[in-house]
């Protein structure tokens, strides 16, 4: 293994998030999880309960912000990263940016569905501009880690289904750099992140939950 010292990291926390992703697939859910981290530090990770409590809202990603901002005792985690094995949907993909994470990594794209392939809401710089005092930046995305790893959980959850879901382009690879595609800024391994000037309801915001802490 080589790479960057961000590179390094980045695997090694997915290589986490897709075992939960197969611990998930023996409980009997579909293979998603999601952790997120402080650093090195895994503050919350969680794997889909819709089937097990019979709830379409029990989105992994969903459960490791709740569980995030309880370890943490706060709203917002923007000194954190999220690590997902597929690309968030856009339910989970609004929450991700309502908590200002700062950066969020995934394995497996999804062209269907994803907030960012599809939809675009994780790299939507209008909400930021908008109303940066709820959205704050826009997150560092980073596509494709260890998505053949992320593959082989999915290919053995189900042979059929996956090849169904291959089939009709529901998951998939991040594009390469470099190849012919409609969306290509979407499509790019790592977008970075784009900070937002703070305006004065934010300041303003800020300054009085300090105030309310002290």
């Amino acid at each position: 293994m080589s790479g960057t010292p961000k590179q390094l990291l980045d695997e090694k926390l997915m290589a986490r998030c897709i075992e939960l992703s197969q611990a998930a697939s023996k409980a009997g859910e579909i293979p998603f999880a999601a952790l997120i981290a402080r650093g090195e530090e895994i503050v919350a990770e969680a794997t889909n309960r819709v089937v097990r409590d019979c709830d379409i809202t029990r989105h992994a990603e969903l459960l490791a912000i709740s569980q995030a901002q309880k370890a943490l005792g706060r709203r917002i985690l923007s000194d954190c990263s999220i690590y997902t094995n597929v690309e968030p949907c856009p339910m989970c993909s609004f929450p991700i940016r309502e908590a200002q994470l700062e950066r969020v990594i995934f394995a497996i794209r999804s062209p269907l569905m994803g907030g960012m392939s599809r939809w675009n809401i994780l790299r939507d710089t209008e909400i930021s501009d908008s109303m940066p005092e709820a959205f704050g930046d826009v997150p560092e995305v980073t596509a494709g880690v260890l998505v053949e790893e992320a593959e082989t959980v999915w290919r053995n959850w189900n042979p059929i289904a996956w090849g169904v879901i291959r089939y009709r382009g529901l998951l998939d690879r991040p594009q390469p750099p470099g190849e012919p595609s409609l969306e290509p800024a979407r499509d790019l391994d790592e977008l970075p992140r784009v900070p937002r000037k703070r305006r004065l309801l934010a300041e303003l915001m800020s300054l009085h939950r300090r105030y309310r802490r002290a």
